[in-house]
């Protein structure tokens, strides 16, 4: 594919700000699939839900700067990563302290794994099914979440019908979009639905309210619980193989032959980012896989047109009465818009599992299948289940997703290995 500009080449300045105007567009709707944890964390106060919002922003904006200037130094999207949803999601009731402390030691331990060299021993671990497998478990392990969200509040018939028609609709759109037009299907999902939504349901009010934030909000109060850092290091053993995947993405297409200095320096400073956003208590970024198709629409591959988003980002933060506008879209909406993102984890998973043809074997599926089942009868398990666990093992058996992890590592690399059936024969 011909360039206009590639990736060391900085474009006219009016040039450069149409093209960082254009990521930020498609930035900023990235935090919206996270606005429910705002929402479940701090329940009905306003003033706390609009200030983690306002964090997020701030943490994806100098992450993106910083891999624009010394991290991959590619054209890459930042946005939360899903996989830290279903840990925070499923640690929550151990603490906001704990949660975020186990983040922040992540983010640590992957920094230190990057830069030390240890990444390249770590990744041995990343095979194809093991990959296939893990975007199936977010998938799954969300599914539960979209449900509450779905169905928590309003008519039941009127949700099942607004989420079925929603989702098969967006797909329906997404279909004749082409181009950067296929970039905006989250924004048009999200605004779409909204209107549709409260078409048929009341408005919530927009509240007035001022802030009034001392320091203890702006950052977390360490409280270290191993076994809930435990389940956040095996959620980050998936973001490393999402952080890899974009990044190998970009450089394949835009035919970069810099050595594996660039992966290394990406991922260490995703794991910068997430250090940093789990001691202001809020999610974790990580670079998203939507570049490749907004690099191609566009032709350009410059790295310097993030740094405008990036700055665009910083900047959202200082204006909390557009932000608090996220805090008041319905959790229907919320649940369909990811709905839609793990209809596409799952399309993922299918499309590389053909392409890599990953499954030629009975063994082969039952990698894939037994962790996946496994996965959803957790997540969907009843809490008095959760209860009769002991609470220092609670955080990791619990948790479908740190479940279903071990349990395709362990089928992959031991049970069903190369080693193990030779030792068979």
């Amino acid at each position: 594919m011909e360039l206009k500009y590639s990736l060391n080449q900085k474009p006219p300045f009016h040039h450069l700000m149409i093209y960082g105007l254009q990521w930020l567009i498609l930035s900023i709707p990235n935090v919206l699939t996270i606005a429910m944890l705002a929402k479940l964390q701090f329940a009905d106060d306003i003033v706390l839900q609009t200030l983690y919002l306002q964090k997020v922003y701030i943490v994806l904006g100098l992450t993106m700067l910083a891999q624009a200037w010394f991290g991959h130094r590619m054209p890459l999207v930042v946005g939360p990563a899903a996989v830290l949803i279903v840990g925070i999601l499923s640690a929550a009731s151990e603490g906001f302290g704990a949660v975020y402390t186990a983040i922040a030691v992540g983010g640590a331990i992957l920094l230190v794994i990057s830069v030390s060299g240890l990444l390249k021993k770590i990744t041995r671990l990343f095979s194809p099914r093991v990959i296939i497998t893990i975007l199936g478990l977010i998938a799954m392990t969300l599914a539960p979440v979209i449900i509450n969200l779905v169905f928590g509040s309003g008519n039941a018939l009127f949700n099942y019908i607004f989420l079925l028609g929603a989702i098969l609709l967006t797909f329906v759109i997404d279909r004749f979009l082409r181009g950067i037009g296929k970039s905006f299907t989250v924004i048009i999902l999200t605004i779409g639905g909204t209107i549709a939504y409260y078409l048929f349901n009341e408005a919530a009010p927009l509240p007035a309210f001022n802030y009034s934030i001392g320091w203890d909000d702006m950052f977390i109060t360490p409280e270290f619980n191993p076994a809930v850092i435990l389940s956040f290091l095996i959620c980050f053993f998936a973001l490393t193989i999402n952080e890899l995947g974009s990044v190998q993405s970009v450089r394949d297409m835009v035919g970069d032959k810099v050595e594996e200095r660039r992966v290394s320096a990406g991922c260490a400073t995703t794991g910068l980012g997430n250090l940093f956003s789990g001691l202001v208590g809020v999610i974790g970024p990580v670079d998203f896989s939507i570049s490749p198709g907004i690099i191609a629409s566009t032709r350009c591959a410059s790295r310097f047109t993030v740094i405008p988003c990036g700055i665009g980002l910083v900047l959202c933060a200082l204006f909390p009465s557009m932000v608090s506008w996220l805090t008041l879209l319905p959790d229907a909406v919320i649940g369909v818009v990811l709905g839609y993102i793990i209809i596409l984890q799952l399309a993922a998973a299918f499309n590389m599992m053909m392409e890599t043809k990953s499954v030629s074997n009975f063994e082969h599926a039952l990698t894939i299948s037994i962790p996946l089942a496994s996965a959803l009868l957790v997540a969907i398990a009843p809490a008095e289940v959760a209860a009769a666990f002991p609470e220092s093992l609670r955080p990791i058996l619990t948790n479908g997703f740190v479940v279903g992890v071990l349990f395709v590592v362990f089928l992959e690399h031991i049970v069903f290995s190369r080693k193990s059936r030779k030792q068979k024969s």
